[in-house]
């Protein structure tokens, strides 16, 4: 009540400041999505009119994160493709990611993966390699383990284990991961997860995968025994041709 009461006073102040107003949307609707996603619809058609008014998307043009008066602007739409997510528009949301990555071509807040698990979702195939090409084919594991997931849905179990070999490659933990997830042993190593952030190509950052698209993995409750079972046979097989 104290926070949403300052940013009444802040809008006061300046009625225009889309964070306060952000905020204010966020915290009066946290427990009601669609109406936060019909209040975020109106702030952003609203927003795009003054933006274009000012010139803003021809002089900040693929940089929108890189300047500071748009990263507002930035934080609304990404808010707003995230609640997307949550009432289930995976194409609505689609659009917005792409529309987000137009805005800020070095997606400095990461919607490359998030778009990712989308498509997986989708089992598109054609714009999930696009996209893995855009952002010149790196090796992360936000975006192996949705490639690898693709495929899966998609019956190319070939594929599948291609991209599982190489996020193994890249994630030291993806066995233990895929082990304790067809094992439904995972809870402990969400305890034991830091608030303040993950470590990159680690267990945590597989988890931090689960966590943030839900939807996707949901959607193939037989991947984790067979990716499971897949990675123990490469696994064996090795140790079999050691001499």
């Amino acid at each position: 009540k104290k926070c949403v009461e300052y940013l009444h006073k802040a809008l006061e102040l300046e009625p225009d400041n889309l964070d306060a107003r952000l905020q204010l949307i966020t915290r009066t609707t946290e427990q009601q999505l669609d109406e936060q996603r019909l209040a975020l619809q109106e702030l952003l058609d609203a927003t795009d009119k003054q933006m274009e008014q000012t010139g803003a998307f021809k002089e900040y043009a693929g940089e929108f994160w890189t300047a500071p008066e748009t990263r507002p602007y930035m934080r609304v739409r990404y808010t707003y493709f995230d609640v997307l997510i949550s009432c289930g528009m995976m194409r609505r949301a689609i659009d917005e990611g792409q529309r987000l990555l137009e805005l800020c071509e070095n997606d400095n807040l990461g919607v490359r993966y998030q778009l990712m698990h989308l498509y997986a979702y989708m089992e598109d195939e054609l714009h999930a390699l696009a996209l893995h090409k855009q952002f010149d084919s790196y090796e992360e594991t936000q975006m192996l383990l949705p490639l690898a997931v693709l495929y899966y849905k998609l019956n190319q179990f070939d594929r599948a284990k291609d991209y599982l070999k190489r996020l193994a490659a890249v994630n030291k933990d993806t066995k233990k991961f895929f082990r304790a997830a067809a094992g439904d042993r995972l809870e402990e190593f969400f305890m034991d997860m830091s608030p303040y952030g993950y470590r990159p190509f680690t267990i945590d950052e597989l988890l931090e995968d689960l966590l943030l698209s839900p939807y996707l993995f949901a959607s193939v409750p037989h991947f984790f025994q067979w990716a499971s079972s897949y990675l123990r046979t490469q696994t064996t097989s090795r140790k079999r041709k050691q001499p």
